[in-house]
C-alpha cells in the first residue's frame, strides 16, 4: 500500500472516525485505524466491535492495498507535520506485521516517520451497503431531536435499555425518547420519508454521540436497519452500530395525564437562578428546593456549615404552598434543551412527577421525579 493525500483532508478524515476508539485500548487492534488504498481514494475506518465508522478521501494511489496504524500516534504525527501533502507507504515485515513510513509527498521537507502496525485484514468494519436498504432523512430534524432528549439517557446503568435513545416510527413521524429512570425527555417530529423503526430501536449513547457529530451541520443523509444494526451515511462518512437488545419501558405511563398547577416563567432568568443556587448545593446530591407560593418561586440550596443560597423569582402562581426538591443538574439540562424564551412547569404535588414544556414546541415534553425532602 502506498498513497499520497492532502494532509488537511487526512486529518479531518481521521477526526471523523477516531471517536469510536476507546482510550483504554492501548495496544489492541481496536486502537488502530484501518487504511484501504484503492484507485484514486483511500478509506479510513475504526471500530470498537459495537460501532464502526468509515470515511474516504481522494488520493494519488501508487500501490493498492490495506494496513492498520495506531490511531493516536498517527493523529499526533499529522498534527505536528508542516507539509501540505503526506505520503504513506506500508511495508510488510512478515505474517500479521507491517511498518508504515510517513514522508512529505512533495519532498520539500526532510521528514521520515515510521509506525509499527498490523495487516489491515485484522480489522473488520463496514462493507458496501446498498442504498436501496436505506431511506433519506433530514439531518437538522434528527439532530434537534437528539439534542432535546439525549441528556436524559443513562451512561452505565445495569438496566441496559436505559443506556440508549429509543427511536420509533409511526408512518412519517418519529418519536425519540431518553430516560434513566429518574427523568425522561420525549420529542416527536415529521419526516419526509417513512423511516424503518416501526418496532422501535434503542441506539447506544456512545453511538448517539458519534451520530450527532456526523449529522450536525449537514442537510440530508441515508439511514436504515442492516442486520439489526443502525446504519447512517452522510456524504462520505458511514456509521454502523449494534442496537441495544431489550424491551423499552412504557414511557407514556410516566407522563402525567393531567396537572393542577401550571407556571410560565422567563427561561434565562430561571437558568441564571439555577446556576447561582447550584454553587451552594451539597455534593453529591446537588439538591435544589423549589418553593411555589403567592406569585413567587423561591429556590434554596445549602451545604451544611458552609454555604446557603436563597433566590426569588416572581411568577404567576396562586396554588397551594408547595416545595419540590430536584437534582439541580437535571433542571439545568432541561432548561438548556428548551429553545423558547419561556419555560412551562406543571405539577400536582411535591411527590408527583413534574412536567417541563417548551411553549413553542408542543411535541416536546420532559418529566422529572422529585427527590425526597
Amino acid at each position: 500500500m502506498k498513497f499520497h493525500v492532502k494532509t488537511g483532508d487526512f486529518q479531518k478524515a481521521i477526526s471523523a472516525v477516531e471517536g469510536v476508539i476507546t482510550v483504554r485500548e492501548i495496544k489492541s487492534v481496536l486502537s488502530n485505524l484501518k487504511l484501504e488504498a484503492e484507485e484514486n481514494r483511500v478509506s479510513i475506518s475504526a471500530t470498537d466491535l459495537e460501532i464502526s465508522i468509515k470515511t474516504s478521501i481522494a488520493s494519488n494511489t501508487h500501490v493498492v492495498g490495506s494496513g492498520s496504524i495506531p490511531a493516536k500516534q498517527l493523529s499526533n504525527i499529522l498534527k505536528a507535520i508542516n507539509f501540505s501533502e503526506t505520503s504513506l507507504e506500508n511495508v510488510n515485515e512478515g505474517e500479521n506485521s507491517a511498518k508504515t513510513i510517513i514522508t512529505d509527498a512533495e519532498n520539500k521537507v526532510d521528514f521520515k516517520m515510521m509506525i509499527n502496525g498490523i495487516g489491515g485484514e485484522e480489522i473488520k468494519t463496514i462493507s458496501t451497503i446498498d442504498d436501496s436498504r436505506t431511506s433519506g432523512f433530514q439531518c437538522n430534524t434528527l439532530s434537534s431531536m437528539i439534542k432535546k432528549t439525549s441528556f436524559s439517557v443513562a451512561l452505565e446503568d445495569t438496566r441496559f435499555v436505559f443506556n440508549g435513545l429509543y427511536v420509533k416510527s409511526f408512518e412519517n413521524k418519529i418519536v425519540v425518547v431518553g430516560t434513566d429512570g429518574r427523568r425522561l425527555a420525549r420529542v416527536e417530529r415529521e419526516f419526509t420519508n417513512n423511516l424503518p423503526f416501526q418496532n422501535g430501536v434503542i441506539i447506544p449513547h456512545k453511538a448517539i454521540k458519534e451520530i450527532l457529530k456526523i449529522i450536525d451541520h449537514n442537510e440530508s443523509g441515508r439511514i436504515g436497519l442492516i442486520d439489526n444494526q443502525i446504519y447512517i451515511k452522510i456524504n462520505e462518512i458511514e456509521l454502523l452500530c449494534k442496537l441495544i437488545d431489550g424491551n423499552y419501558p412504557d414511557y407514556e405511563a410516566v407522563i402525567p395525564k393531567e396537572t393542577h398547577n401550571n407556571i410560565k416563567m422567563p427561561k434565562d432568568k430561571f437558568l441564571v437562578a439555577l446556576r447561582q443556587a447550584l454553587i451552594a448545593a451539597e455534593e453529591p446530591s446537588r439538591q435544589l428546593r423549589l418553593r411555589f407560593n403567592d406569585n413567587n418561586l423561591h429556590i434554596n440550596a445549602s451545604t451544611p456549615g458552609t454555604t446557603e443560597a436563597n433566590i426569588n423569582i416572581p411568577v404567576d402562581y396562586s396554588g397551594e404552598d408547595t416545595t419540590i426538591a430536584f437534582k439541580g443538574d437535571f433542571l439545568l439540562d432541561i432548561v438548556k434543551s428548551i429553545e423558547d424564551q419561556e419555560i412551562i412547569i406543571e405539577f400536582n404535588n411535591s411527590n408527583a412527577p413534574v412536567v417541563f414544556k417548551d411553549p413553542s414546541d408542543p411535541q416536546y415534553i420532559s418529566v422529572v421525579m422529585p427527590m425526597k425532602l
